[in-house]
């Protein structure tokens, strides 16, 4: 083909994929929200619009509070401030409950499991995990008793620390993932256990790739970066030890399995699994099973370890907040028992600050993206079927409409006239509607009890200066790439 040719075929085709864009992008009812205008192919990733829990404010202020960015070459509608998310996730729950594909998600479980499905296999597993972290919280060993039971053990593994400056991470971390292993199989490892370790961490790498640019990259454009030499290659890697770890588990427990006393996760799954077995369409699959229990430890494991981590930074720079949770701890629990779920009712200032800790922390400020199940109708737009939507959780909880002082941490945010504790539809550390994080009942127990524990016996003092230490700083690096400190947790006196 001549060059004149060659030049004129690439500018028609320019135009035309221009106009595609155009034609998605216009503005008004029937089309999608306003934005940005994209770049062809690469959208709007090199014009400073990710990560967008940095820059939603610009846009809202330009664009409303919905609006239109592009990923790559695929639209995606933001969501912004509590009416919104809200009236989205929770008024139009059915709508909006679809999961926007992952590739990454996609290649490690080949369209298994619960988080990046969609239809009959994600009711069904949704529905199971639910019931099943349910029942298994009103069993002979209760939820409770085996969070407090791993909050025994934290607190001993901190004592040993005889007030000596050290790393809170890797004894929250081994922590929950043992709740989680006591939950999913049923078993408790000692910190010394090398395949447990092993398991910690495989998932923490995976974590820190999930939350990179890099990863952000192969879900944009997953056809190339699949083929290419990178970080994902490893992930790829040490997710199939991941999943090899899990399917040893399914065996074990699929030899030992007694169907009148179901142990945990796995047995309740292989129950049901007998159960159904010789139907045409079944959900309880050995491959569902896997990336079912793969999801529970990654999720679980990171963002509770990664909450209490911060609370306890937070705690160290506020002694005034930590003192007042001592002095309500000593009054309605004392020393001579461990703190117990049902002394939430008689510690409203304690239960305040640990809400107002997963708000300001906003530790999955995007939470993960939805997609819409059908054309949906919404605020005078029409967001067609398929499309990805983004409900920002961190314009909710730093929404100025909803909170008095959004920016500060400030446990009155879940405090009433009277002092008792009141609760916020504002806060949704869990997301809301049916895409809520199904373990939104486990990690707030882990939460109030892996604290309340620490802070019944010890104090919490930071190496640096507290007044030093800007919290909205660390967050925003906490976000991106982890955080790391040293404290010393002083015992109380009697």
């Amino acid at each position: 083909m001549e060059p004149g040719a060659v030049l004129i075929t690439g500018c028609l085709l320019l135009l035309l994929f221009l106009l595609l864009f155009r034609a998605s992008w216009g503005q008004g009812p029937g089309r999608l929200p306003p934005g940005p205008a994209p770049l062809p192919v690469l959208g709007n990733l090199t014009q400073n619009v990710l990560p967008l829990y940095r820059s939603y404010r610009r846009l809202c202020q330009k664009y409303g509070p919905i609006f239109t960015v592009w990923l790559g070459p695929r639209p995606a509608v933001v969501l912004c401030g509590y009416e919104v998310v809200r009236d989205a996730l929770v008024e139009h729950s059915e709508e909006f409950s679809g999961r926007a594909p992952i590739p990454l998600l996609k290649q490690l479980n080949q369209g298994y499991g619960l988080v990046n499905v969609n239809g009959e296999r994600w009711r069904q597993l949704r529905r199971f995990t639910l019931t099943t972290l349910r029942n298994l919280g009103m069993g002979k060993r209760p939820l409770e008793q085996r969070v407090q039971e791993e909050a025994q053990h934290l607190a001993q593994a901190v004592a040993d620390k005889q007030g000596h400056a050290f790393d809170p991470v890797p004894d929250l971390t081994r922590a929950v993932a043992n709740v989680i292993c006591s939950v999913v199989m049923g078993t408790r490892f000692s910190s010394d256990n090398e395949e447990f370790q092993e398991l910690q961490r495989l998932i923490m790498s995976y974590m820190c790739y999930f939350r990179s640019h890099p990863a952000q990259l192969y879900n944009t454009f997953p056809g190339i970066m699949h083929f290419l030499p990178g970080q994902h290659q490893r992930i790829f890697r040490e997710y199939k030890r991941l999943k090899d770890f899990i399917q040893a588990q399914v065996a074990s427990h699929r030899r030992s399995l007694d169907p009148s006393a179901p142990r945990d996760l796995i047995d309740c799954f292989l129950l049901q699994q007998a159960k159904e077995r010789g139907k045409e369409q079944t959900e309880f699959e050995d491959e569902n099973l896997i990336a079912l229990v793969n999801s529970l430890f990654i999720a679980g494991m990171e963002t509770t370890s990664n909450t209490v981590q911060f609370a306890l930074l937070v705690l160290g720079k506020f002694p005034d907040v930590q003192a007042r949770v001592h002095g309500e701890l000593d009054r309605e629990v004392g020393r001579a028992r461990p703190p117990a779920l049902e002394d939430r009712l008689r510690l409203p200032y304690t239960n305040a600050v640990l809400h107002e800790l997963q708000r300001y922390i906003d530790l999955v400020p995007m939470s993960l993206p939805h997609a819409t199940t059908r054309p949906t109708p919404f605020r005078g737009y029409l967001i067609p079927q398929g499309t990805t939507v983004i409900p920002l959780l961190a314009s909710v909880h730093f929404d100025p409409a909803s909170w008095e002082t959004p920016e500060d941490f400030n446990p009155g945010h879940f405090l009433d006239e009277n002092g008792a504790f009141r609760k916020r539809d504002t806060a949704m550390p869990f997301s809301a509607g049916k895409r809520m994080c199904p373990r939104e009942g486990l990690a707030k127990v882990e939460i109030f009890l892996f604290i309340t524990t620490l802070l019944q016996s010890f104090t919490l003092e930071l190496l640096m200066d507290p007044g030093a230490i800007d919290l909205a700083l660390l967050r925003r690096a906490f976000r991106g790439q982890g955080l790391s400190y040293r404290l010393r947790a002083v015992p109380r006196p009697a």
